[in-house]
């Protein structure tokens, strides 16, 4: 006998059929925001009382050189809403069109299309202001600033360097390397060289701790921050906290680490679950981080600690872009076999096998493979996608890929105990567990 379950899944519902014996522990949705009525309103509010420092209306922008520093096109951020409110705050205060330029943090990410540039932040609002995309490797493009105390040499796109102000415009959300995403995210790494990303990147990653969503300092967090300061400039941020809908919800402006640090609590309010045990499987939409492979999987990420060792996560990626700008290596281990090898070399030498297997590996990669693999070796990974390529599980090897939805189901059916446990996120790319009990 089964029964069905219902899942937000690319716009829609679909129909899961699960086995009688299985107990639904919880259903771990996020916590109901309302987005804005009035988004312009609401944000001119926010900048006129800014956290953690005096708003832009006491300053005289007239003459200064500002860059707005934006995410990119891989970002479900609505920056089309709120970029034009704060132009025109900008221009209200004697800033000049001419002077302003948007620079695309794209971290290591591909350059933004101009179509894309205007659908990001709209066509119109962009009149007579200039945009250009990051590079990460030409260091002409870049200055030097020094090493942090945690040993991460800096380097930052010379737009930044050369500007009176920085307004950086993003979004606050769970992140699995940072705890939350935001604030000076978008100077590094969206605005650094890539050995600073890389160096970066790796801050606190180990065998212990390799996921630090919810966390407010972890050590990749502090360490950008301190990068950050040493541009000696004044920066502002504007970051939206959205709803599963990708509504902005609140905004938070003002100083980069004291509003930031604000926008958390919401988000922490809105996003972490409490349980009080660990299940035998979590089902997992990626929900509404919908975009590509890379964006897709983090839902996987964003649940794992509430899955017992040796449990499954089943995952349902939306990918509306298929894999995005992943690098796909020509061949891969099967699955059984890499997860084989993973649970006889342990946690500890997982960070060796990758730098083994994957010389030269690009550095968000070569994070990326470390935490995947992780997380392969503690649970058996099932993913469902309509959009990647059908041979896309093989070609990685970290997670067992099908091509349809019960067929996923029908076979954890057979793998998982009988009278397994589950948890169910409805919108997992925005909604992380906390484990109260073992």
């Amino acid at each position: 006998m089964s029964r069905v379950l219902n899942l937000p899944f690319d716009g829609g519902i679909v129909e899961l059929r699960v086995p009688d014996s299985w107990t639904v522990l919880a259903e771990l949705g996020p916590k109901p925001m309302q987005g804005l009525q009035d988004v312009p309103g609401a944000l001119r509010e926010a900048l006129e009382h800014p956290v953690g420092c005096a708003p832009l209306s006491e300053a005289d922008l007239r003459g200064k050189k500002i860059v707005l520093a934006v995410d990119d096109i891989t970002r479900p951020t609505p920056l089309h809403r709120f970029f034009p409110v704060v132009v025109a705050h900008l221009v209200e205060r004697g800033a000049s069109r001419a002077d302003m330029t948007v620079v695309h943090a794209l971290g290591i990410h591909r350059p933004m299309t101009a179509e894309e540039v205007d659908r990001k932040l709209g066509a119109a609002n962009l009149q007579g202001i200039r945009w250009v995309n990051h590079d990460s490797k030409d260091w002409s493009k870049l200055v030097r600033l020094g090493t942090t105390s945690r040993g991460t040499e800096v380097g930052l796109n010379k737009h930044l360097a050369e500007a009176d102000l920085v307004v950086c415009l993003g979004a606050i959300e769970p992140h699995l390397l940072l705890g939350f995403g935001g604030g000076l995210k978008m100077i590094v790494p969206g605005l650094a060289h890539e050995k600073t990303i890389a160096q970066n990147h790796m801050q606190g990653v180990s065998p212990e701790q390799f996921n630090y969503i919810g966390s407010e300092s972890s050590p990749m967090r502090l360490d950008l921050e301190e990068a950050a300061s040493m541009l000696r400039k004044r920066i502002f941020i504007v970051n939206a906290v959205m709803n599963e809908r990708l509504e902005p919800g609140r905004f938070v402006c003002g100083d980069p680490v004291a509003a930031h640090r604000e926008g958390v609590k919401t988000v922490r309010e809105m996003a972490a679950r409490q349980v009080g045990r660990r299940a035998d499987i979590a089902i997992v939409s990626s929900s509404p981080m919908d975009a590509d492979l890379r964006q897709g999987m983090k839902c996987i990420g964003n649940v794992e600690k509430c899955v017992r060792e040796n449990g499954m996560i089943l995952g349902l990626l939306a990918c509306r872009h298929g894999i995005g700008d992943v690098a796909m290596p020509p061949k891969a281990l099967p699955h059984w076999l890499l997860r084989r090898i993973l649970r006889l070399l342990g946690k500890n030498r997982i960070l060796w096998f990758v730098d083994k297997v994957k010389k030269g590996a690009a550095v968000e990669e070569r994070f990326m493979a470390h935490f995947s693999m992780q997380i392969a070796r503690k649970n058996e990974l099932y993913v469902w996608s309509r959009k990647l390529p059908s041979d896309t599980g093989k070609r990685l090897g970290l997670f067992v890929q099908f091509q349809d939805l019960q067929a996923m189901i029908d076979r954890a059916a057979k793998v998982a105990p009988r009278h397994a446990t589950v948890y169910l996120f409805p919108h997992g790319g925005v909604t992380y567990p906390v484990v109260a009990g073992p």
